[in-house]
């Protein structure tokens, strides 16, 4: 059973996250359905590719975008809180490392390291053209190869929620570090809810018009 079920039995279809990039100017959004299957993966991969022990550290070292947000859920969803670099604490050595290509080398002898590409579609690294780092795993092909139902120790997505926080669809700044991404993102989906995210540089006008196309009724910061 995936952390997302609850959200799968109350509207598996309608959005639950949409990721603005504004340097990159795309939008992608993820139905309940499809975020479910992408931390199913996610959190095989991690179990399968890795052989992840429960509570393995895993880092983030990715911008905000869908598919940092991905990967944190599919941590979660195995039941291990991911760290995001430059904003937790961090003891020790991390097993698994989420990054670019440009600061894999950062990583390299640390730990094992997944490249993120920064293809909008989610290509693997190799696929949208890009040279994938010796000994490095390329995330877009791998985890693509692993099944879209999780069968191990979930976390309970209705541990995130937080009092004020109604079901609804909110605008959240992008998150800095796994408390700002469980109040800004796993508290609104542990109320039904839904979230808008806008990355890169927008002007007023422009924020203002993206919050009225997606319909935005509620605004959170916290975290």
């Amino acid at each position: 059973m995936s952390m997302l079920s609850p959200l799968l039995d109350t509207n598996p279809a309608s959005p639950r996250l949409t990721v603005y990039d504004e340097a990159a100017g795309t939008r992608m959004e993820f139905s309940a359905l499809t975020l479910d299957n992408w931390a199913s993966k996610v959190a095989n991969m991690l179990d399968g590719e890795f052989e992840l022990s429960p509570g393995s550290p895993v880092l983030i070292d990715v911008p905000v975008s869908w598919q940092a947000a991905v990967v944190a859920l599919g941590a979660y969803n195995s039941s291990r809180r991911p760290a995001f670099a430059g904003a937790d604490a961090f003891k020790g050595e991390p097993e698994v490392v989420f990054t670019t290509a440009d600061r894999a080398a950062e990583w390299e002898g640390a730990a094992d390291v997944v490249v993120v590409s920064s293809d909008p579609f989610g290509r693997g690294v190799v696929e949208s053209g890009g040279e994938l780092p010796l000994g490095a795993v390329d995330f877009g092909p791998t985890v693509r190869f692993y099944g879209d139902d999780y069968f191990g120790t979930t976390a309970q997505l209705a541990q995130w929620a937080r009092p004020g926080v109604e079901r609804g669809r909110y605008h959240v700044e992008p998150w800095t570090d796994a408390a700002s991404f469980e109040e800004r993102v796993l508290a609104p989906l542990a109320a039904d809810g839904s979230v808008v995210v806008v990355t890169g540089l927008a002007s007023a006008d422009r924020l203002r018009s993206i919050l009225e196309a997606e319909n935005v009724s509620h605004f959170a910061t916290g975290g």
